[in-house]
């Protein structure tokens, strides 16, 4: 049962750090007991309240019995400008996503292999071209990237990953895969479509300099035990959203090890990941060199970059306690209780524009008998170089961002979430925007 769920492991992130595994029990409310095979079979039934189209009629849960499992996200954002920014408005948008995963090892086609895919549809547009900041307000839209910003995607794949578990604590992956999202937290996770909507909330931004959305690359899991997950990862820093990547091998290249664990303190589940990232073989602007030499112009350049975040999350109450691990991966509060979580970012200050970042902040699943609404506030402070940026552009010595939301569970499978972010831009010229939204997601 331990290899079971260390695909888990592998299936969420593989780079820049690894999801969590579930170890020997099932992770609440998810999955049900098996026998054989790499992935925990999912409860499809309307008592899990995941699922809008349920088991259909048992036989969801006959194809993943068999080895493949499908998932299709629908996922609605409407947001309004309502002060500051570059200018004011509301924008509306939507994305549509599938995961597939089959896993060969169910299958009797291949021990310990498994097949992820991830394709993404876009459509509409959002207040980031208006919020005025560096990094999204709204991550569902933003990604995957194109040229020009956020066009309509009819279909892309951004993710087609092959993993192959060697032992029961070991294993390499090799293929496409996403990169956000993998500095997982149990209250600030996913990728804009369950938690926060923010990009600063869901990952540290000091990784945004090298880290591409989706990118070829290869890498190895390693699990001591089951509390404790080991990854390190090489990928290409040139984005591959809407390409299959093999062209941006070129572009540069990300060094990435991180190690991961889970505890319990008096009973309450925490946990906590530290990553380490290394950034070569490309060009980055040296924003502390010499950029006028003799009277000539020029841009001062280095081979490489670095960054080192931290991330933490701690329950501070539950309605119910329990030794169970935390799925990480899924992006939502597991528990009904609430809790603290903080990231803290360093980055090298000659690259890098961004030299440090904290945030932190609380969140919960269950407010009386609404036991499957959640919530979550966010605050973000970071400290940006007194140099010019790569762009020319004035950039102000500190920013700050908060985020607030409340996710209503409508039905099974459907949630609607209220949205409020207050975000103060590095742009030095760009007024503070007040930003309200709401987002609905539909799990099919």
């Amino acid at each position: 049962m331990i290899r079971v769920h260390l695909l888990l492991v592998a299936g969420a992130l593989l780079a820049p750090a690894a999801a969590q595994s579930a170890g020997d029990s099932e992770v609440a409310g998810t999955t049900k007991p098996q026998s054989h095979g790499l992935l925990p079979i999912p409860d499809y039934t309307a008592s899990s309240r995941m699922y809008l189209t349920g088991d259909w009629g048992g036989s969801r849960t006959d194809l993943a019995e068999q080895g493949l499992q499908v998932d299709v996200f629908w996922t609605q954002s409407g947001q309004s400008v309502v002060d500051g920014g570059t200018d004011k408005g509301w924008r509306y948008g939507g994305k549509l996503e599938s995961r597939w995963e089959l896993d060969l090892d169910r299958m009797e086609i291949l021990p310990g292999a498994l097949i992820n895919m991830t394709t993404e549809s876009r459509y509409g547009n959002s207040v980031n071209s208006i919020a005025g900041t560096v990094l999204p307000v709204n991550d569902v839209q933003y990604f995957p990237l194109t040229t020009p910003p956020e066009e309509d995607l009819l279909m892309t794949i951004t993710e087609l990953r092959y993993t192959q578990f060697l032992s029961k604590q070991f294993g390499v992956f090799l293929g496409k895969f996403i990169p956000l999202g993998g500095d997982l937290n149990e209250f600030a996770g996913g990728r804009g479509d369950t938690q926060f909507m923010s990009h600063p909330f869901l990952t540290a931004s000091v990784t945004s300099l090298i880290n591409p959305y989706s990118t070829l690359g290869a890498g190895a899991v390693w699990m001591p035990d089951e509390r404790v997950v080991v990854t390190t990862s090489l990928y290409s820093s040139g984005d591959s959203s809407t390409t299959t990547g093999f062209e941006n091998l070129d572009d540069g290249w990300v060094w990435s090890t991180s190690i991961r664990n889970q505890y319990q303190v008096s009973g309450l589940p925490g946990g906590m990941m530290l990553t380490g990232q290394y950034g070569f073989d490309n060009d980055f602007v040296n924003i502390e060199g010499q950029f006028i030499n003799d009277g000539e112009f020029i841009v001062p350049l280095e081979e490489d970059t670095w960054n080192l975040f931290w991330n933490g999350w701690q329950y501070l109450h539950v309605d119910e306690k329990t030794n169970r691990l935390i799925d990480l991966s899924n992006g939502r509060t597991d528990l009904r209780g609430y809790g603290l979580f903080a990231r803290v970012g360093a980055a090298d200050q000659g690259t890098n524009p961004v030299n440090w970042v904290f945030s932190g902040g609380l969140g919960g699943l269950g407010v009386g008998r609404r036991q499957y609404d959640s919530y979550g506030i966010g605050y973000l402070y970071a400290v940006v170089s007194d140099k010019t940026s790569i762009t020319g552009e004035e950039l102000d010595d500190d920013a700050h961002r908060m985020e607030a939301y409340y996710t209503l569970a409508i039905f099974e499978g459907a949630e609607l979430s209220l949205n409020y972010q207050y975000a103060n831009s590095i742009k030095a010229m760009v007024p503070a925007a007040t930003i309200l939204g709401l987002r609905l997601r539909l799990n099919f």
